[in-house]
């Protein structure tokens, strides 16, 4: 198979090139810093694949940053401040921190931007000292960029790497007109990388889709034109997805591809350029470098029902995954040649295949490994057992909620006891889950959380949820595309109108994130939940809630408080019913469940016991089940 094949590209034009390209592919902040982008990593090797290109080096310009920063504050902004942004401390601050380089400087203190974040709680201390900074960073980097002598340089952009993407195309063009400029991410999706494209004159290009079909057909063109030129209009408007310019000056825009890249197309990631960057850094001493690979793209939950607050993938939701084959082959090469144990896998959802196929081959390998995947929040503890046995450490299960009604209103197709028994099971088999609580959902009541307050301290020993926050209306939603759901759109985030200076239905065509009426539970309901999760996170190191099998016995070990209690479970009937309750059950099937064995007992003498072991926080109730909350028994 030729390499024009292999990516589903155009032939080449006739006419042999009149030049090969030297291409930098940058990845500006705010990308995080322990591991690669994907975008780059994987464009790289799509780029050195033609002809028509003689270099495509990777600049990790997001720990230059760092860098900088450290060096220019003698030490006293980090990692950790660098970390805040990327977690999204505040919309829009990663943004604002770069809107100096691009629009020119104003005093930050005071500023339109500051006086609003502040107002509302935000700490920008250490933003307005990078505030400070970010013009000489953009302005010396463009100037090795010049200096190296490439031909075109494309940015990827994801969440706050807009504005330092568009400064540093910026300063490209000032300095050297003739460099290509080449704008590409999901920030770039839809009617988004069109309106960059439109008000952004010194971004050449912009690509929107997947990279790896657009952006080649993009160099092959380029390597054709003279330098300085345009390629022929008719050529740029037959490359799908791509946003040029007229012989006007006129922003085009060709229609995105509908479908996908096929996953076979996207060639295995070369992390090279991050590692030697990363090992050459000063401010990232603290910070334990991770792979980041790819097994999958899409999302087949969200193909079958799109959960109603995310917009993650865009207009390209299809599922595609790679054989767990290549799979293992990819972790095996990356851990040899990075001597790195810690793997990220990128998917939005684990290939529920390699439960079944690539977790076992895992298993069988000699490594030490510690994977990341995130996965559905509905698999048991036998699912559960062969991730741990295959080395998964860490699992972002998108629980959001414990309240079945709620998960509803989300489309999550999971319930809040099931959440729970994975909480449970998870660390049963010692993998630690990330999660968060989300409230604000149209339909929502208050019952629905005071049902949920009440029994957080019965599960203090199981990982709590880093935060609680309100949903936020987000681009491509299903909350955001059909009004009907009940999240009324307000216009883009007031934050963000602060930091582009731009009309403000220009900026929603460019934002991801958007105002919106406050829905469901009132801020008192949910500062009630958020001190109930504190409390939980202040008292879950070192607790314990175990059952422990002695002979035809349970032994209940409860070191949640400060008096350890144990007890134990010494009657038929207890311990059936007990078992019963570790899948989740109604009093009724645990009733059932406990006759199948010849136990002679009620409902009403099952749900009296059922009630008894929940007012001890030994179950959790809800939707009619119970769930047993001890660790430490596997399921029949």
């Amino acid at each position: 198979m030729t390499t024009t094949e292999f990516l589903g590209l155009p032939e080449a034009p006739e006419r042999g090139p009149v030049r090969t390209l030297r291409v930098a592919l940058v990845c500006m902040p705010w990308a995080a810093l322990d591991m690669p982008s994907m975008a780059v990593s994987t464009l790289a090797p799509v780029a050195r694949a033609l002809e028509e290109v003689s270099a495509a080096d990777t600049v990790y310009a997001n720990i230059r940053w760092a860098d900088h920063v450290h060096e220019h504050t003698g030490g006293t902004i980090g990692s950790a401040d660098y970390g805040r942004i990327v977690d999204g401390y505040y919309v829009a601050t990663g943004e604002w921190i770069f809107s100096p380089a691009l629009y020119g400087f104003e005093e930050p203190v005071g500023s339109a931007f500051h006086t609003a974040a502040t107002g509302s709680g935000a700490d920008l201390r250490a933003a307005v000292e990078m505030y400070r900074l970010s013009s000489g960073f953009v302005d010396a980097l463009a100037g090795e960029l010049v200096a190296g002598g490439y031909d075109l340089v494309g940015m990827t952009s994801t969440f706050d790497q807009n504005m330092p993407s568009l400064a540093l195309a910026r300063a490209l063009k000032e300095r050297a007109p003739h460099v290509v400029t080449v704008m590409g991410g999901a920030n770039c999706d839809d009617v988004q990388g069109e309106a960059l494209h439109r008000n952004f004159p010194f971004l050449d290009y912009v690509v929107r889709g997947e990279g790896e079909s657009v952006f080649p057909a993009l160099l092959r063109l380029l390597a054709r034109t003279e330098p300085g030129a345009a390629p022929a209009a008719a050529r740029l408007a037959a490359v799908p997805g791509l946003c040029w310019r007229d012989a006007g000056g006129r922003a085009r825009a060709n229609e995105q591809p509908s479908a996908g890249l096929p996953i076979d197309a996207v060639p295995e990631a070369d992390l090279s350029g991050y590692f030697s960057t990363f090992r050459a850094a000063r401010a990232v001493a603290d910070v334990e470098p991770k792979i980041q690979l790819e097994g999958g793209r899409g999302c087949w939950w969200g193909e079958k029902h799109h959960c109603t607050f995310c917009g993650l993938n865009g207009s390209l939701m299809a599922f595609r995954a790679k054989s767990s084959d290549r799979v293992l082959a990819e972790i095996a090469n990356a851990v040899r040649e990075h001597q790195v144990l810690d793997v990220v896998f990128a998917d939005n959802i684990m290939d529920m295949g390699y439960l079944r196929d690539l977790l076992p081959k895992l298993a069988e390998q000699p490594w030490d490994l510690r994977l990341f995947f995130e996965i559905k929040s509905n698999l048991g503890i036998r699912q559960l057992k062969g991730l741990a046995d295959a080395g998964v450490t860490q699992v972002q299960p998108g629980i959001e909620s414990l309240s079945t009604h709620v998960l509803k209103l989300m489309r999550k197709g999971v319930t809040g006891w099931q959440n729970v028994r994975l909480l449970r099971d998870s660390r049963t088999v010692a993998v630690f889950p990330g999660w968060n609580l989300l409230y604000g959902f149209p339909g929502e009541t208050e019952a629905d959380y005071e049902q949920i307050i009440g029994q957080l301290p019965g599960l203090w020993h199981l990982t709590p949820p880093e935060g609680v926050y309100r949903a936020v209306l987000t681009r491509f939603s299903p909350f955001y595309n059909d009004p009907g759901l009940g999240l009324e759109n307000l216009g883009p985030s007031g934050l963000l109108q602060k930091v582009y200076r731009l009309p403000a239905e220009e900026v929603a065509d460019i934002g991801y994130v958007f105002e919106s009426r406050p829905a469901g539970i009132s801020e008192e309901v949910a500062d009630r939940l958020r001190s109930a999760v504190d409390t939980w996170r202040a008292h879950h190191r070192g607790r314990r809630l175990v059952a422990l099998p002695e002979g035809d016995t349970l032994r209940i070990v409860d070191e949640r408080d400060r008096t350890p209690v144990q007890e134990v479970l010494d009657t038929p009937l207890a311990v059936a019913a007990f078992r019963a309750t570790l899948k989740g059950r109604s009093a009724a099937g645990v009733t059932r469940e406990v006759t199948a064995r010849g136990l002679r007992a009620t409902e009403d003498r099952v749900t009296a016991l059922l009630e008894e072991w929940r007012e001890r926080r030994w179950l959790f109730r809800e939707d009619g089940r119970y769930v047993a909350l001890t660790t430490g028994l596997g399921h029949e």
